[in-house]
């Protein structure tokens, strides 16, 4: 009888985050012991730059200022009595699958880790703005987080700062964010109150967020400029695009790479996601790209800035070595390249995710 191998739908008790530095921390989530389409907080990945702060909402304030008619300073409950909005949005930093780069790039070596998918609530950044009523002289909105520290290629002391231009600032699912699965932000995740910008990279997203600036000139902080810029070899700044939306991508969380698996059938499992656009459809290869085979669709909901799981039943017949690969489809037609297009600092690596397994030849009869 075919062996029919399932999935957790759970993680075990005992999982826990995959560290890629401790100082300053980076944590990548265990994606392949998740099958659910939210990612618990304690098991969400975990981006840091600088030192991380350790706030009190009693204290803290979000101060809005700069080409403004009317500057504020709003407090933790200021904030929390706001008419609060809902979304599911997918979070992936732009490292995500670094180390699988040739030529290796630097950076935090993230496998496939480093994105997760939450219920995200918070006010409405045009909300806020609105509020304070911005001048026709604004250009771009920046924003400051509280973390701070040194960086390794400039002297000084450094806050993790970003800005968005209007467009973007002013859309409808921009927010700053109080709550995540239910919950108030968790320190390592912003807390008391992290912008989220939906379809963009994670670095968009700023934490522990204390200022939000309009500004009539372009923002040209290292973190804008000098990070998150796609370079087409090193140091060619003149060349450099800014990182922004995320592209289609998927991956493969089950089965794990090297397993071995027995002759029957196997449930191939994974998630899909394409920033601001829908996955339509994911196609699994188990020859190492010969033939390829639409996989099911499964999530509780297909929504704009999510995830999608997917899963495939793979029968197994022979014995021998495997190359399983998934490659997904997007809403506007935009589909996964077999390999990304190398950048000099190993952002946004969409190439189609490899895992390879072995079915092992039954044992031999002995006879006696």
């Amino acid at each position: 009888m075919d062996k029919f191998v399932a999935i957790p739908s759970a993680p075990p008790e005992n999982i826990g985050l995959i560290p890629r530095s401790i100082l300053p921390e980076n944590l990548e989530s265990p994606i392949m012991a998740l099958n659910t389409w939210i990612t618990p907080n304690h098991l969400f990945y975990v981006r840091q730059h600088l030192n991380s702060p350790v706030l009190n909402s009693d204290s803290w304030s979000l101060t809005i200022d700069g080409e403004v008619n009317t500057p504020l300073q709003l407090s933790y409950n200021d904030l929390l009595a706001m008419p609060h909005k809902i979304v599911y949005v997918t979070l992936e930093c732009s490292g995500n699958k670094r180390s699988f780069y040739q030529p290796k790039t630097p950076g935090e070596q993230w496998e496939i880790g480093a994105i997760g998918n939450a219920k995200w609530s918070g006010i409405p950044l045009k909300d806020l703005l609105d509020k304070a009523s911005l001048k026709d002289t604004a250009m771009e909105i920046f924003f400051q987080g509280s973390d701070t520290g040194p960086r390794p290629d400039m002297p000084g002391q450094f806050h993790f700062e970003r800005s968005l231009p209007i467009d973007k600032a002013l859309a409808e699912e921009t927010l700053v964010i109080l709550n995540m699965n239910d919950e108030p932000l968790p320190q390592k995740h912003g807390f008391p109150a992290r912008l989220l910008v939906p379809a963009w990279y994670g670095m968009a997203s700023v934490k522990w967020l204390n200022r939000i600036t309009a500004i009539n000139t372009p923002f040209k902080g290292p973190f804008q400029v000098v990070d998150y810029v796609y370079l087409p070899k090193q140091n060619d700044y003149q060349h450099a695009t800014p990182v922004t939306e995320i592209k289609v991508n998927s991956m493969i969380t089950q089965p794990s790479p090297g397993l071995q698996i027995p002759k029957g059938i196997y449930i191939i499992s994974g998630m899909a996601w394409a920033g601001k656009n829908t996955i339509i459809q994911v196609e699994v290869s188990t020859d190492g790209g010969g033939n390829w085979t639409l996989a099911k669709l499964n999530s509780p909901e297909h929504t704009p800035f999510t995830w999608t799981l997917w899963n495939y039943n793979w029968t197994i017949t022979s014995p021998g070595k495997y190359t399983l690969m998934a490659k997904a489809t997007d809403c506007e037609g935009r589909v996964q390249p077999i390999n990304s297009e190398w950048n000099a600092k190993g952002y946004a690596n969409n190439s189609i995710h490899r895992v390879n397994v072995e079915v092992p030849p039954p044992p031999p009869v002995i006879s006696i």
